[in-house]
């Protein structure tokens, strides 16, 4: 099974709306997502049933806007690498990008 890779910028978020746009468009997900952490994680638990590399670059740049923001979307994708109890774990690498560092979410 190939990889499909997603890459998602947070370095022009200035808004809520800027943070949702960013990954909108960087997870590739459909005109009818809802904008926010309920419809994110229905989203992200949808790309359980195929492998994803998904890269969160500039990702302090979101940290430093919204520091609690940031965190439940990373709670976000740290429970995605760990949904149905790790059955998905080695499909699903999650990638995030701070200040030029790169370290992978396990």
């Amino acid at each position: 099974m190939t990889e499909e890779y997603y890459f998602v910028d947070f370095k022009d978020v200035k808004c809520d709306a800027d943070v949702h746009k960013a990954l909108k468009e960087g997870l590739k997900f459909k005109e009818y997502y809802g904008a926010n952490l309920d419809a994110l994680w229905d989203r992200l638990t949808d790309m359980v049933n195929y492998n994803a590399v998904i890269i969160l670059k500039n990702f302090d740049r979101l940290e430093k806007m919204d520091a609690e923001e940031a965190d439940l979307i990373f709670q976000a994708f740290v429970s995605l690498k760990h949904y149905s109890n790790d059955f998905f774990y080695e499909r699903i690498k999650i990638y995030i990008s701070r200040q030029g560092e790169t370290e992978e979410i396990l």
